[in-house]
Formats: structure tokens, sequence, C-alpha cells
């Protein structure tokens, strides 16, 4: 079962930003937490990623893109030449000089470059949007850093551990899960609060990490 905080953000999410598939996904992630159930680690990595990439940019309406690596691969490979895949056998004059590349091909290269580029930027920026849609952080600089530390890290765990793996995970994986889970939780409850309990909890956070 929920406890009193993480019913609210469940009727938050549910109720009040009409999101009903990330509120049901919360409330499994949360009850499997606490019966940690056969594979619970890699479902609640998923929900917590999920919830942290696309909660903010859903409500504030920015659609997700993805760089379509396939696609430029593919529309690559259909121009490139085997000759020009690097060996021993090329001569010095070669080595020197490169190879001429029609500009149709360098053109591609380029867009995969740029949109690769995008994606980053796009990746960096969503860590602040949470604050910025949610916390009343307008100005990404004046979040304060162990807020933005604490929740990259739980983001970053979050992605190393959501999909299937050859190896079991370790005996104590589920503290580690639990630890970035509950940062979740609190932001999540922070921003489901009033602006006044929001507020207040916010400065509790900031005293208790400067102390």
């Amino acid at each position: 079962m929920l406890n009193d905080e993480q019913q609210r953000v469940y009727e938050w999410l549910n109720d009040d930003l009409s999101l009903s598939v990330f509120a049901e996904a919360y409330k499994g992630a949360a009850i499997l937490i606490n019966q940690r159930s056969a594979g619970y680690v890699s479902f609640v990595a998923h929900v917590g990623r999920d919830l942290m990439n696309r909660l903010a940019s859903t409500v504030a309406g920015i659609k997700s893109e993805r760089v379509q690596y396939q696609q430029h691969i593919d529309k690559l490979q259909g121009g490139w030449r085997e000759e020009w895949r690097l060996t021993n056998e090329f001569s010095s004059e070669v080595a020197e000089k490169g190879h001429l590349i029609p500009i149709d091909v360098c053109q591609k290269i380029s867009t995969l470059i740029d949109e690769h580029k995008s994606g980053r930027m796009r990746s960096s920026e969503a860590d602040g949007l949470f604050f910025s849609t949610f916390l009343d952080y307008s100005d990404r600089d004046k979040i304060p850093d162990n807020f933005l530390s604490e929740w990259k890290a739980a983001k970053e765990w979050f992605l190393g551990h959501a999909h299937l793996r050859d190896k079991p995970f370790r005996e104590n994986i589920g503290n580690d899960l639990e630890k970035h889970f509950n940062c979740l939780d609190g932001y999540l409850y922070i921003a489901a609060s009033s602006q006044y309990d929001r507020l207040k909890d916010l400065n509790e956070i900031l005293d208790a990490t400067n102390q």
C-alpha cells in the first residue's frame, strides 16, 4: 500500500495532472519496492527513468524526440564506399591527403552530428526542466547544485538498471534502489504539495544538505 505522501503524489499525477498512465506506473513502482517481488529492480528503475525523463516534458508540452541513429546510418550506408575504410594498405600519399568524399555524404554526416549534439543538449536541459516546471525555478542557474546533482545521480542509476542483463544484480542492490527512488519520491511529493508546503520542504532539504 501507499503511504500518505505517496497517495498524495498518486492523486496529483492521476487527478490534478490527468496522467493516469504515469500515476499507475508510479503506484506500481512504490508497491513493488515494499514487496520486493521478483524482477522489481528493473521494473522500478524503468518507471523511475520514465518519470524523470518524461513527466515534466509531457506537462510542459515539449515533444520528446530521439535521434534516429539507425535511419541516419542507413542513409549513410548507401553512399559509403569500402575504399574509404581505414586499412594498413593506404599509401603514404592517401594517408596524408585523405579521401575525396562527395558533398552529399558529408552533409549526411554533418546532419547526424548536429542531431547528436541537439540530443545531448535536450538531455542536459531535461535535468532542470522538472524544477522549472514544478518547483518554481524559472532560472536554471538558481536551482541549487545539490538538487541537480542528487537528481542526476538518481536518473543515471535508473538508466543503468532499467534493462535486463546477463549477470545478476549484486546482493544489496535494493538499498541503492530505495535511496534513488526515495529521492525521486521526495521531489514528486514536493511538486504535489501546496506552494507553502513546497517552499518549506525545499528549505528543509537545503538546510539538511548544508549542515
